[in-house]
């Protein structure tokens, strides 16, 4: 039959305390999240809102304010591009030993096609 020392055990169960204290100290990080000069992008609820052949010119720079660029094609329709951007910064650092950085930056653009003031068709681009 085996013993134990109830000293020893003693010792195991301070040393996984203060193990614990000491490592919970070791890892910190942080995440930054921002946005481009138009926010973020237009949420799902908003774009279900667009109605081909339906929602006005009007309707779409009273929602998301004046696109990024206009431009007009050769047959005679507009272009409104609305340029988002987002960049997100985290970092991870474990212990002294271990560093993570992670930076992304993810663009999206939305296209809306007007003729004769109302949206005709849209599109979404992301990178």
């Amino acid at each position: 039959m085996c013993r134990r020392e109830p000293a020893a055990s003693a010792c195991v169960i301070v040393l996984c305390v203060v193990l614990g204290f000491v490592l919970s100290g070791c890892v910190s990080g942080r995440s930054d999240v921002s946005y481009g000069s138009k926010g973020p992008v237009v949420g799902g609820e908003t774009l279900r809102q667009i109605k081909v052949g339906v929602t006005s010119k009007e309707w779409l720079l009273g929602t998301l304010g004046e696109p990024t660029s206009e431009t007009q094609t050769p047959e005679g329709t507009e272009i409104l591009k609305y340029a988002y951007t987002k960049k997100v910064e985290s970092d991870l650092d474990v212990f002294i030993f271990l560093s993570f950085d992670d930076r992304r930056e993810e663009r999206t653009s939305l296209y809306f096609e007007i003729t004769d003031g109302i949206v005709s068709r849209y599109w979404k681009e992301e990178r």
